[in-house]
Order: C-alpha cells, then structure tokens, then sequence
C-alpha cells in the first residue's frame, strides 16, 4: 500500500485482504499489538516494528501465500524493499497508491480528531508524512485507486 496517513489504506487492505482470502499485515497494528517495542528513539522503534512486518511478510511469501501490507509506502526506497522481499521469494509485487488530494487528507484529520475513531498521528509525524510522501511514479508501474470508486468493482478489474 502506498497513500498519506487517512487516505483509505487500511479500509481498502481490509477490503483486498477479505475478497481474495489473502493474509493482511498492518504496521499500525503491529505496533499497536508489540507492548514492549525496544529502541532508544522513535526511528530505532519504527526500525524494528518494520523488521517484525517484513519477517511476518517473508514466511508468508516463503510459503508461496500472497499478503497485503498496510504501511505507508512513503517513498521509493521503502516501495523497492518490499520489491526486493517478493524478488527474493519468486513472487510479485503491486504497489497499490491511494490516490487523494492532501486538502482530503488535512479534512479527514481533522475529523478524526473530533472522533477519535482510528489511530491519531501527532502533529510532527502528520506534517513530515505530508512534506515528505513521494507518488509512486510510472516506473514504478503503480495500480491506482481514487476513493471514489466503488471498492469491490475496483478489485475484481485490478486482481
């Protein structure tokens, strides 16, 4: 998955995950489920909930069963990782972008603060991920889905 914090990534995984019966690994969830995640400092935390991910990933595709990753996919080098794991196991890989304009993003924020329904992402981090985020770009052949199509129509065309 590849799509800024509120874009659908989680709904649209579930989604994908439920009509293929295929497994689905969220970083979100991983961390949330980890009670003890060692590190001195949040990027030696996110280093290590992204390696329990990508071992989850590895048995996964190691034993020839395709996964959905609910995960940022904010850049290039993260999106060529997870190219690399499913080179290394004969298998391959869809990067799926979610493809919404930051104005939606800052407004579905700004709602879930009211709700407090999913997840919040602090300040810093939602301000690095909106500076920071890098589209999938045509080399990286990625399939696009825009939240106003219809979630199953769209799957049964891309898988």
């Amino acid at each position: 998955m590849s799509g800024l914090p509120f874009s659908g990534k989680t709904t649209l995984s579930k989604k994908i995950a439920d009509v293929l019966g295929i497994k689905r690994v969220s970083f979100d969830e991983v961390w949330a489920d980890t009670p003890i995640i060692p590190g001195k400092n949040g990027v030696e935390k996110w280093q290590y909930i992204s390696q329990k991910c990508e071992d989850i990933i590895n048995t996964e595709l190691k034993n020839n069963r395709s996964i959905i990753y609910d995960n940022l996919g904010d850049n290039p080098t993260n999106r060529n990782k997870m190219r690399d794991l499913a080179k290394i196991a004969n298998a391959d890989l869809k990067i799926i972008y979610i493809n919404i304009s930051k104005d939606e993003i800052i407004k579905r924020r700004q709602e879930n603060l009211k709700t407090g329904d999913r997840h919040q992402v602090s300040d810093n981090n939602f301000t690095n991920a909106l500076n920071n985020f890098k589209i999938p770009t045509s080399l990286e052949n990625p399939t696009i889905y825009d939240p106003n199509q219809d979630i199953e129509e769209w799957i049964k065309t891309n898988f």
